[in-house]
This record gives C-alpha cells, structure tokens and sequence, in this order.
C-alpha cells in the first residue's frame, strides 16, 4: 500500500468549475479508479493550489492501468487546461517526514 501526495496549481477563475467537475465523478471514473488499484483520493483546495492524497496498491501500477484507458485521455482534455502545468508537480511528491 502506498500514500502519494501530489500539487497541482489551477489558472485563476476556474475554481468554481474545477471543483463542479468533481462534485460528481463518473461511475466509470470511479469503477477504473478502484481497479487500477486506487482505494482513495483526496483533494483539498487552498486558493489555486491544490493538494492531493492518494492511497493506492501500486502508484506506477494505476497510472500504467489507466494510461490504457480512454477515459482518461478525455478526462485529461478536460483537466488539463484547467491548471497551471509549469507549477503543477507531475508525479508524487517527495516524503519528507512522517509520524512513526
């Protein structure tokens, strides 16, 4: 089991409609998520920045899995051009420290 943090920042003005987006997931989304090994994801919001947890089986492993899938290719479409992908981190996060 893995805990993977990651930061992604949005262009200023779509906070609204980033957060819309993912009030309601796809069922499908959701389902290739959790197959690929996903057991949980959360995201929080601090002005433009946003800061993901994602608790998983295998990091490398999910993003394998869903690279295969079209789904993410349209959800990529989507998202993307929502953040800023010169600040946005583009894979986990370093561990600096944690609570034995």
């Amino acid at each position: 089991m893995q805990v993977i943090a990651l930061h992604t920042r949005l262009k200023p003005g779509l906070e609204a409609e980033y957060e819309r987006i993912h009030a309601k997931l796809s069922p499908e989304h959701d389902q290739a998520l959790r197959d690929s090994g996903v057991h949980s994801w959360h995201i929080w919001r601090d002005g433009l920045d946003l800061f993901h947890t994602v608790v998983c089986d295998d990091w490398d492993g999910m993003e394998t899995a869903m690279a295969r899938l079209e789904l993410t290719e349209r959800w990529h479409q989507v998202i993307h051009p929502m953040l800023d992908m010169t600040v946005s981190q583009r894979g986990p996060l370093p561990l600096v420290w944690q609570l034995p």
